[in-house]
């Protein structure tokens, strides 16, 4: 990329020094007015500054900044401060040499708005990420039935790092999903991350009538606490500095245990808080414990009467 850019800015400045050698060291012009060569010249000459600031700006961030994160989002907004500004000085430049074709321009201006709304709509919404942002590159988010970590947030097109799919639960695919801006227009976004860095999880464990499910209760609740406790102390600290924005009617973070009366079972629930990124992990982690647990446990059974009935039929093995 860098090597890229390299030879953008040497065919530049080969472009620089050819018009001002036409300019200013012969006769020869294909314009009337001269002034057109000039204009010209400067243009390049913005067009060749830009690129040095922002290689020199980029090559600053990267010794300075310690974090990729930070260095990431200075490069990003660096870059467009540049261009900004090196197209408002290009505007300046020309809109006083095209005031007679402004007719002419409009209506070529609504014909290309027309043929390239969709590129139209996708830098409406780079801006609008940009202003708004309501996510930034490491978040995690969902559009529509697409899940992943933001990588980068393009002009035109958010690129994610894919997750679920045919993995199960929040994991990697391995495959780059690049999604036009113009999504930020008219979908929902759901942001896992932003201004609260956790979410709260279940798992479901199946007891069999007859199981003693009060014991049960304290043991899965007991497992729980060496794995989840600390995210609960973080989560409830983030929780109340988000009270300072948003209106929140309770501040609840502890790890909870529900059950429920089903037809061949009894069904627990274990609810939790955990960072969206460790999600399968945790739950991992909590259903080996309390599976170990239960284990030791002679008045505990697992599972549900109709795969108890089934393993015991009469006719099994025969």
């Amino acid at each position: 990329m860098r090597g890229i850019r390299e030879l953008n800015a040497f065919i530049l400045l080969i472009l620089i020094l050819f018009i001002a050698y036409v300019r200013y060291f012969t006769s020869y012009s294909i314009f009337e007015d001269r002034s057109l060569l000039d204009a010209l010249l400067i243009s390049l000459i913005i067009l060749f500054l830009a690129y040095i600031i922002n290689f020199i700006t980029e090559s600053l961030i990267l010794r300075r900044v310690p974090t990729a994160k930070d260095r990431y989002l200075l490069r990003k907004t660096a870059s467009i401060l540049i261009t900004v500004i090196a197209f408002a000085f290009l505007f300046a430049i020309w809109i006083e040499r095209t005031s007679t074709l402004l007719i002419a321009y409009g209506i070529l201006s609504a014909g290309i708005a027309i043929a390239l709304q969709d590129m139209l709509r996708n830098i409406a919404g780079g801006i609008l990420l940009i202003i708004a942002r309501p996510f930034k590159a490491g978040d995690r988010i969902q559009v529509q039935d697409t899940v992943g970590d933001v990588l980068d947030i393009g002009s035109l097109n958010t690129t994610l790092m894919e997750i679920r799919e045919w993995v199960e639960a929040d994991q990697y695919t391995g495959r780059i999903i690049s999604i036009p801006n113009s999504f930020v227009l008219n979908q929902t976004i759901k942001n896992y991350t932003r201004d609260y860095s956790f979410i709260w999880d279940e798992i479901r464990i199946l007891l069999i009538y007859g199981s003693n499910w009060k014991k049960a209760q304290e043991i899965a609740l007991r497992a729980a606490g060496p794995v989840v406790g600390e995210f609960e102390e973080l989560a409830k600290k983030e929780l109340l500095l988000m009270g300072e924005r948003y209106f929140f009617t309770t501040y609840d973070v502890h790890t909870n245990l529900f059950m429920k009366l089903e037809e061949n079972w009894i069904e627990m629930r274990l609810r939790y808080v955990v960072e969206p990124k460790k999600r399968r992990i945790i739950s991992h982690l909590l259903i080996s414990s309390i599976l170990e647990a239960f284990e030791k446990e002679e008045d505990i059974l697992v599972g549900t009467a109709v795969g108890i009935d089934l393993m015991n039929y009469p006719g099994k093995g025969q």
